[in-house]
């Protein structure tokens, strides 16, 4: 693959590791992406989003659960997310 997405479905946007445990309906919450070539993220961010509004349209929140990294507020915001909450030890992005 060029690129793996991790994807928790919660009822609320997590703001640590150990709440992506939880399961829900609400909450699309991005939380590890890997990119093997260029472009592949983006693409596979933009595509899972698509393919969760459609199999799953009880899905009202998409968000990450982004470490606090330069690299990482870059990509998401790059790809057109907004800062959503600056937690403790992690950041959540939105995207719409």
């Amino acid at each position: 693959p060029a690129a793996v997405v991790c994807v928790a479905y919660l009822d609320a946007v997590p703001q640590t590791e150990t709440e992506l445990g939880t399961t829900g309906n609400n909450v699309a919450a991005f939380y590890t992406i890997w990119s093997y070539a260029p472009g592949a993220g983006r693409r596979l961010i933009r595509a899972a989003r698509i393919h969760i509004a459609t199999s799953r349209p009880e899905i009202k929140s998409y968000v990450t659960l982004s470490p606090k990294t330069e690299m990482a507020r870059k990509f998401h915001i790059s790809n057109g997310a907004t800062m959503l909450a600056d937690n403790e030890t992690t950041v959540n992005y939105q995207y719409e």
